[in-house]
């Protein structure tokens, strides 16, 4: 999952806070009574004791560690507290408490009393925003850990969930030969196809529009970003800079972004470095035209980072799983848009994509008139799981 921006800067801390004593909390709608309206409920419940809490207890969270590719990987295993019908991986976006973000522990317990065996592997490089190709193997690896336990996923039935930036690497682990025939099904929750779209998005506000023939928007459709996805973008690519003092910068313009652009004033830079120089030209352009020129002169090892988590640059067509897509249509992360492309680009019949209005990114705000597709996509979840 991508963070929420209460986990980013003092000043957005502040402002939620006098929001949460301000406004009343709002209540969900009524799901109705079968298992996937109770499975609703008790993700929008929150701390809020849900039916489903009163019908399973909670479950146990224990830590393992596993030695796979020759590494040691740690992760957070949810057992059912009943019997075991389904194995999942929960991958969370870039976010700084990872694997332990309040938002994948309720997920992750929701699950888990709903019969899935719930892996949540820790990858430190995205707690400290940073998305990298080596993510593909890394999923890809928790995924062949859970599939090797039959008491804990039964074969046939174990999948990969990604939240955010999380579902790039996840959609093309799920690609990898190893696992690809056992990956039963992908959840793909505010997730992308391209990123080339995503960064233009994330630098001018343009998004493709659904329709390509509509001539009325021939730039697309603008909407405001969130700042953190364009803070966050930086963070990823720090590293992958030359200079320390063209990484101060980019540290500096991050922050600027996120906690002082009501009353900072903005870094400007001086002599950057040529790398530098292409990362900042990006960043600064306001033209979705000039984009992918302008991500042509990004430095080679930022091109190949980039590729390597896209899944518009990887041919869709040898995956095996059910893909189960479900995206906020004012999403201003990662614009709607990108998973009705995704589900464009992979087989016909593959991918069943739920567009609803009440999914703030990935922050879970369900409204009356989405219940229809929600209960249509927790369902289509739930039948991944051995029959009863």
């Amino acid at each position: 999952m991508c963070s929420d921006p209460i986990y980013s800067g003092g000043r957005s801390k502040r402002l939620a806070l006098l929001l949460s004593i301000l406004l009343p909390a709002c209540a969900p709608p009524d799901f109705g009574d079968s298992e996937a309206g109770l499975a609703l409920e008790d993700l929008a419940a929150g701390q809020a004791t849900s039916r489903l809490m009163v019908l399973a207890p909670r479950p146990a969270r224990e830590s393992v560690s596993f030695t796979t590719g020759g590494e040691e990987r740690t992760a957070d295993l949810y057992r059912p507290p009943r019997e075991v019908r389904a194995g999942i991986v929960l991958v969370p976006g870039v976010v700084a408490r990872g694997w332990r973000d309040p938002r994948v522990v309720a997920m992750a317990n929701t699950l888990a009393r709903l019969d899935f065996t719930v892996l949540v592997p820790d990858n430190p490089g995205v707690r400290h925003y940073r998305m990298r190709a080596s993510d593909v193997r890394e999923v890809a690896d928790s995924f062949a850990w859970l599939a090797s336990q039959p008491a804990l996923a039964p074969p046939g039935h174990i999948g990969i969930a990604g939240f955010s930036y999380g579902a790039g690497p996840v959609l093309l682990a799920a690609l990898q030969s190893d696992i690809r025939g056992r990956v039963s099904f992908v959840l793909s929750v505010g997730g992308y196809y391209s990123l080339e779209n995503v960064v233009s998005f994330l630098t001018t506000g343009y998004y493709p529009v659904v329709d390509p023939s509509d001539a009325a928007a021939p730039e697309g459709v603008r909407l405001s970003p969130h700042p953190y996805g364009q803070a966050t973008f930086i963070r990823s690519n720090l590293d992958l800079l030359e200079r320390s003092q063209d990484r101060g910068f980019f540290q500096r313009y991050a922050a600027y972004l996120i906690d002082n652009r009501l009353d900072g004033d903005e870094p400007v830079p001086t002599r950057l470095a040529p790398d530098a120089q292409a990362f900042y030209d990006l960043l600064d352009n306001h033209f979705p035209v000039h984009v992918p020129d302008l991500l042509d002169k990004l430095p080679a090892r930022m091109r190949s980072e980039l590729q390597g988590i896209n899944p518009a640059a990887h041919d869709l067509s040898r995956l095996r799983a059910n893909v189960i897509l479900l995206h906020g249509r004012g999403d201003n992360l990662i614009p709607f848009t990108e998973s009705i492309a995704l589900a464009d680009a992979l087989p016909a019949g593959q991918a069943q994509l739920f567009l609803i209005d009440g999914l703030a990114h990935v922050d879970f705000r369900p409204k009356a008139h989405d219940v229809p597709q929600l209960l249509g996509a927790m369902q289509s979840l739930l039948d991944q799981r051995i029959r009863q």
